[in-house]
């Protein structure tokens, strides 16, 4: 199962929606993917080669998942996580190489739910690619007239690049509630991430422990994760228990 997490231009919030729902994923694979550059590395101060320019260069030889698993890291603590460097135009290049091989080698991932942080989207980026072949792909956006307005554009050549269906992920829960901003930009939501300062803290310093399980974003996470995954057909409950 491949989820895809995009968000508009002033619409953050993207990165932690993917590694929260990483997070609370019975077996999960959290892929940075955002031609701007990668968060994680810089928030946890993770060290080393980031993986993704190195999947990158191994798909070139083969479509094989084994391309993927050896350059997996364990960041934050409990989460599975594929890297992208922290410069925009490293990360946008190892984007770019991947080009259409990466995602047929998650999907060769048995039983693994990729989550993928694909940034900020727009159709005519260079590497606008990435959101095919994705099972779902969640529009991340503030629950505000602001946040709704710059991500409503989106859905539409979203639609048109990929096959998946096309949701809203809230990154907070108010002002609007989320029939609202379902009504507001025609497509349905998967639920709202709660703001959580306290919860991101502890899962970024701590890992995915029970410290971060008993978080209010946690709890939303899994709510949400449960609502994309009922939207792939015959894939199984992936939340974790807690």
């Amino acid at each position: 199962m491949l989820i895809g997490l995009v968000s508009a231009k002033g619409s953050p919030g993207v990165t932690i929606a993917a590694l929260a729902l990483a997070a609370v994923a019975e077996d999960a694979l959290l892929v940075e993917l955002d031609p701007s550059g990668g968060s994680i590395e810089a928030w946890t101060g993770a060290g080393g080669d980031p993986g993704l320019v190195r999947v990158a260069s191994g798909l070139r030889r083969s479509v094989a998942s084994e391309a993927v698993v050896e350059h997996v890291v364990t960041v934050p603590p409990g989460v599975r996580s594929i890297l992208a460097p922290t410069a925009g135009p490293y990360a946008e290049s190892a984007v770019a190489m991947s080009r259409d091989r990466l995602l047929p080698a998650l999907r060769r991932l048995e039983g693994v739910a990729s989550i993928l942080d694909l940034g900020r989207w727009s159709r005519s980026q260079e590497t606008a690619h990435r959101v095919s072949g994705c099972d779902v792909i969640g529009v991340v956006c503030a629950p505000t007239i602001h946040g709704v307005e710059a991500a409503r554009w989106l859905v539409e050549p979203l639609q048109r690049e990929s096959s998946g269906q096309v949701v809203v992920v809230l990154a907070g829960e108010h002002p609007y509630e989320a029939a609202e901003v379902a009504a507001a930009m025609g497509v349905p939501t998967a639920g709202a991430l709660a703001w959580d300062p306290r919860g991101l803290a502890s899962l970024l310093t701590r890992g995915a422990g029970r410290g971060w399980t008993r978080s209010s974003l946690a709890r939303s996470a899994r709510t949400v994760l449960s609502n994309l995954t009922q939207l792939v057909p015959d894939v199984e409950e992936v939340t974790r228990a807690g």
